[in-house]
């Protein structure tokens, strides 16, 4: 027998032991669900804190040559393999399919979650509000455009939390049906990537119109339709409408990347690593702000982002939102957060969650 055949053979052979454990660790953990409702059956079933603690405690004894992101990407689909086996998450997301929060989705809840297309952010909360999702996948921020205001200001007045958040590298083409810059007269895309893709534009098609569209995928679909119409959105993109690339990587900067939130109705509890994120309004007087982020810094906790934003129908008047290192359940921050709430004409705390390395 040659040598490649006997390297196959035992290939095969641990792919044989592979199937047997994953259908052991998914025998196990239909008990553990079992026994969950049976404890509690008023309890969520999917513990994303838990899921954490897996790849993270994985990813630290990995000696390779299987690199960490793949250790990830293949557990992350055990997870949502083994959930569906009990009942499939439901996730309500940005966009139709294609788009970018759509594929964040399928990186945070794998393949076998049911995702719900929703035409706007709002949509998002609608969804999970309402019950008929069990998460939603929001952006919140974009390297190059920064936050997603609409986003901030949806969670003023919705009860949902932050669950857990991850990141998506963004690259960005110009897709059309003929794949010729010349036969192009107008851009579709959303506003965001338009934005990030500002210089290529103004630099390579100074002369063509730009047209905001509601989604990548709209943008694409319109593209299909229209031989000189093209689209900005993602590589994926290109493949479900059948469209040709006529520029690719066309972002302002290689290292574009966007943030996105799992919002939901159930608190996470403590994983290894958390964040936090709170927002608040303060009276409009001399050095509130500083001593309000003192008060950070008095107890050694780590702010990783701040940002402003001005209250709706309330002008001159601004919302602030934070993020900092540690869980609301800490002991030194729940004494920071009932500081702040004294001092704050409005404060909320949206959310304590999993902080991704």
């Amino acid at each position: 027998m040659r040598q490649i055949d006997l390297l196959r053979e035992q290939i095969d052979k641990i792919d044989d032991q592979i199937l047997k454990l994953i259908n052991r660790r998914a025998t196990l953990a239909i008990h553990i669900g079992r026994e969950k409702s049976r404890i509690n059956a008023a309890n969520h079933f999917h513990v994303p804190q838990r899921e954490r603690e897996i790849i993270d405690r994985l990813k630290q004894i990995n000696e390779g040559p299987f690199p960490n992101a793949a250790v990830e990407s293949v557990f992350r689909e055990v997870f949502s393999a083994t959930l569906a086996l009990e009942k499939p998450l439901r996730i309500a997301h940005l966009g139709p399919e294609t788009t970018f929060t759509h594929q964040a989705a399928i990186k945070q809840f794998g393949h076998s979650a049911r995702f719900l297309s929703c035409n706007s952010i709002e949509s998002v909360f609608s969804y999970v509000e309402a019950e008929k999702a069990d998460y939603g996948v929001v952006p919140i921020e974009n390297s190059i455009e920064g936050v997603i205001n609409l986003t901030l200001d949806c969670f003023v007045d919705s009860p949902l939390v932050i669950c857990d958040e991850t990141k998506l590298p963004i690259a960005l083409y110009l897709l059309s049906k003929s794949g010729k810059a010349s036969a192009i007269k107008e851009i579709h895309s959303h506003p965001q990537p338009l934005a990030q893709c500002r210089i290529w534009l103004n630099r390579n098609m100074p002369n063509v119109p730009q047209v905001p569209a509601s989604s990548t995928a709209a943008a694409a679909g319109m593209a299909a339709r229209r031989k000189d119409t093209a689209a900005i959105a993602g590589k994926l993109a290109a493949e479900m409408y059948q469209l040709k690339i006529v520029a690719e990587n066309i972002q302002d900067r290689a290292e574009n990347h966007t943030r996105f939130l799992v919002i939901g109705k159930e608190p996470v509890h403590r994983a290894k690593r958390n964040k936090t994120s709170v927002m608040f309004s303060i009276k409009d007087e001399a050095g509130s702000l500083l001593k309000t982020l003192q008060l950070f810094a008095r107890n050694k906790i780590n702010l990783t982002k701040i940002q402003s934003r001005p209250l709706r129908n309330r002008p001159w008047e601004y919302l602030f939102y934070l993020d900092f290192e540690g869980h609301r359940e800490d002991p030194t921050v729940t004494r920071v957060l009932e500081t702040l709430r004294k001092r704050c004409l409005f404060m909320k705390v949206l959310g304590s969650y999993p902080k991704k390395a």
